[in-house]
């Protein structure tokens, strides 16, 4: 860079745990680096290259499409099994992300993904095939054991396979935007399907194609490294932070479970069972930090260790994951349910209204991929991100009596905004990522960032992390919107609460 240019500060390629996010420019070192770490990924075929791209995205998205379809059929399930519905929001995925991430890193991402993949798609086929609550309650767990054993090996693979530049870039998107467009689109099939048919229809045809894209990976994804099945269980052994991990994973369950029990009725948290579990797993958390110290002091493996944090980059990013899908998942979720229960029209039609977040997703990512090499990246993320507010603003402002296209069809159109607009290319690719600014970056810049922070042996535990904190968010952004919703019915004066007019 000129000495014109201001010093925006860089993300180096070859950031360490711990390694400060400061000022720094392009020099002739760091491109060095670059180019040496270009050289360690063989070049792939297009076709193979193409492959890898599409049946790690596309899992991910029908696993995503999953949930969606779940949330809108969400009541018309809950009657069909009789079940409460707030047991069909648990999935087991959140609390196995790290241990299958760590696991993956020591015995080869691309056998557990493949695992993983095929889980997701018997437990999506048998939750269709569900005849009663406990089944099907049981059949979602396999998934989110599956889920968790695909999801943060796919950006393991993706970092292994592809070299950093536009490639990796158009990877680590995909996979971004395959999951939160799946998630959309599964709400529009569910109105369909439940309209149309049955909600068992739409597990019926996620899961051959899932298993389609299991085929497809098997055949493109390049094989790990070979070690001997000896040196592979030691290292599972001797360098895995278990504790850490049951630590971790206990927390964040623990805390999933009564976030989901407070999705139903805040009221539901009073009993000392679920205030017991909720004390535990923030205890949990809050004390892993020092188990985490302890390791490193010791010399031993840490699952995450405490450095990791002081990277400014790093901590933002989690952070700003950790909002973004509290935030987003919510905003889908309250348009769905103002459709259908404040204005009292079908699951189809809700269906076809939340049209617009799809095409704005696709919209948006298009734009940004053609326009950011023209523009400092921090300026369109903080743009996307003032934009996204708007959703929400007029989600709180609606008159059920108003048109679809005065208020509801902008703040469905809005809300992917914030997460579509920040699937930025590499920042090592661009000089003016500010990451002294700490901006709002997603999916493709958290990925990279993530990875970055991470050793080349931890990568899938760092696809981990991501997915960990999102769900996380997801949960409690879900949470809070029900408390608030709860409150505000609880506290109107109308004396049937399931009316509109409540």
């Amino acid at each position: 860079m000129s000495n014109n240019t201001p010093d925006y500060g860089t993300i180096p390629c070859n950031a360490t745990p711990g390694a400060s996010t400061s000022v720094s420019a392009y020099n002739d070192t760091e491109r060095e680096l670059l180019r040496k770490d270009t050289d360690t990924h063989p070049t792939l075929p297009l076709l193979q290259t193409c492959t890898i791209m599409l049946s790690l995205s596309g899992a991910a998205f029908c696993s995503s499409m999953t949930s969606g379809l779940l949330t809108v059929c969400l009541p018309g399930i809950a009657v069909d099994l009789i079940i409460p519905e707030h047991l069909l929001l648990c999935l087991a995925c959140g609390c196995c992300l790290l241990l299958a991430g760590s696991i993956a890193d020591k015995v080869g991402d691309r056998s557990i993904n493949l695992i993983g993949t095929a889980t997701v798609a018997i437990a999506v086929l048998a939750n269709g095939r569900a005849r009663d609550g406990i089944g099907l309650i049981i059949f979602r767990a396999i998934q989110g054991l599956g889920a968790a054993m695909s999801l943060p090996t796919g950006v393991s693979i993706i970092a292994r396979s592809l070299a950093p530049g536009r490639s990796r870039n158009i990877g680590f998107a995909c996979l971004g935007v395959a999951q939160s467009l799946g998630y959309s689109i599964g709400l529009i099939v569910g109105g369909i399907v439940q309209e149309a048919v049955n909600w068992r229809l739409g597990y019926y045809v996620c899961a051959p194609i899932i298993a389609a894209f299991v085929v497809a990976a098997w055949t493109s994804i390049p094989p790990n490294k070979n070690q001997s099945v000896r040196t592979s269980l030691l290292s599972l052994i001797t360098e895995i932070d278990w504790i850490g991990i049951v630590m971790l994973s206990m927390g964040f369950g623990l805390l999933s479970y009564t976030c989901a029990v407070m999705t139903r009725d805040a009221t539901l948290l009073m009993p000392t069972l679920n205030m017991i579990a909720m004390a535990a797993g923030l205890l949990l958390i809050m004390a892993s930090p020092r188990w985490m110290s302890r390791q490193v002091r010791l010399g031993r493996p840490a699952l995450i260790p405490n450095s990791i944090w002081a990277n400014r980059a790093f901590a933002a990013i989690s952070l700003t994951v950790f909002l973004a899908w509290a935030s987003l998942q919510s905003s889908e979720l309250l348009a769905s349910l103002f459709f259908q229960r404040v204005q009292l029209i079908s699951p189809l039609e809700a269906s076809i209204k939340l049209l617009p977040n799809v095409l704005t997703g696709f919209i948006v990512n298009l734009s940004t991929g053609l326009t950011v090499q023209y523009f400092a990246s921090y300026k369109l993320m903080a743009l996307a991100s003032v934009v996204a507010t708007v959703s929400p603003v007029i989600m709180a402002v609606i008159d059920p009596a108003w048109s679809y296209w005065v208020a509801g069809c902008w703040a469905v159109a809005l809300a992917p905004v914030s997460i579509d607009g920040e699937s930025l290319p590499d920042p090592i690719m661009y000089q003016d990522f500010t990451a002294d600014l700490a901006p709002i970056v997603l999916f493709t810049i958290a990925h990279i960032v993530i990875t970055d922070v991470f050793p080349a042996d931890m990568h899938a535990l760092a696809g981990g992390v991501f997915n960990t904190v999102s769900q996380l968010g997801t949960s409690l952004g879900m949470s809070l919107v029900a408390i608030v919703s709860n409150a505000v019915i609880n506290g109107s004066e109308d004396p049937d609460k399931e009316s509109p007019e409540a």
